[in-house]
């Protein structure tokens, strides 16, 4: 348990056991390692089996179920909830970013409905300029509740991933999201912003509601993909 890195303890060990899962050590239809094995195997106490083993469960790779127990189900398994950081890695790219903004502001509206907060309530704004390869490919927009991470613009937001931070050091779960996506063209601002003169412009919008734990809303934001430039890719089953 020592070369987990700095992750909290229980994500590496989410993290370890979805590999696992993912690899096919621990098949579909498999009963799940009881909580005291796991336990005994990762030297750790059950409680923080219990918070790795929630997190599967939300993201549909494990399933409980009354009166038989908990089984490895990824027949049902949900897309990965990933940075743009960790996608751009598992397609062989390098990511890359510049921060553009960064400042506090109240927010009213449809916004605070997005954050689940009430209205005037302060929160970040984040926005940057992300890479593929040295080539930009989007434009983020985020928004981050002040009260969970007072001292978030302390931090050098232009080289540590904004999700690890938010893991790491405010021990926020990132664990569930919800997103849109819609097409429309670019403004004159994001079109240079995305190295593009051309007027029309597409871009995919794609808005993502983070949740914690508890269904706590972490996170809101905004990212404007170039369609030239990104796939949207689904897999999907007519019948299980």
């Amino acid at each position: 348990m020592n070369n987990f890195g700095k992750l909290p303890l229980y994500l590496s060990i989410k993290d370890e056991l979805e590999k696992r899962i993912l690899s096919g050590r621990l098949p579909s239809g498999q009963k799940f390692p009881s909580e005291e094995d796991l336990s005994k195997e990762f030297g750790v106490s059950t409680s923080t089996i219990k918070r790795a083993i929630g997190v599967l469960v939300s993201n549909g790779l494990v399933e409980r179920t009354p009166g038989r127990g908990t089984f490895v189900n990824t027949n049902r398994a949900q897309t990965p909830l990933r940075s743009f950081t960790e996608e751009m890695e598992d397609r062989g790219l390098v990511a890359g970013s510049r921060l553009l903004d960064k400042s506090m502001l109240s927010v009213s509206g449809e916004l605070a409905w997005h954050l689940d907060v009430i209205e005037g309530s302060e929160v970040f704004f984040i926005y940057r300029l992300w890479t593929a390869n040295d080539i930009p490919v989007a434009l983020d927009e985020t928004y981050i509740p002040k009260a969970l991470c007072p001292d978030l613009l302390e931090n050098d937001l232009s080289i540590v991933p904004l999700e690890r931070l938010l893991e790491e050091r405010y021990s926020l779960n990132l664990i569930r999201a919800e997103e849109y996506v819609t097409a429309r063209l670019a403004t004159e601002t994001e079109s240079s912003l995305l190295g593009e003169t051309d007027d029309k412009l597409v871009v995919l919008t794609v808005e993502r509601k983070i949740e914690g734990i508890s269904k706590q809303r972490v996170m809101y934001n905004r990212i404007l993909y170039r369609a030239d430039c990104y796939i949207l890719h689904f897999e999907l089953t007519r019948y299980q």
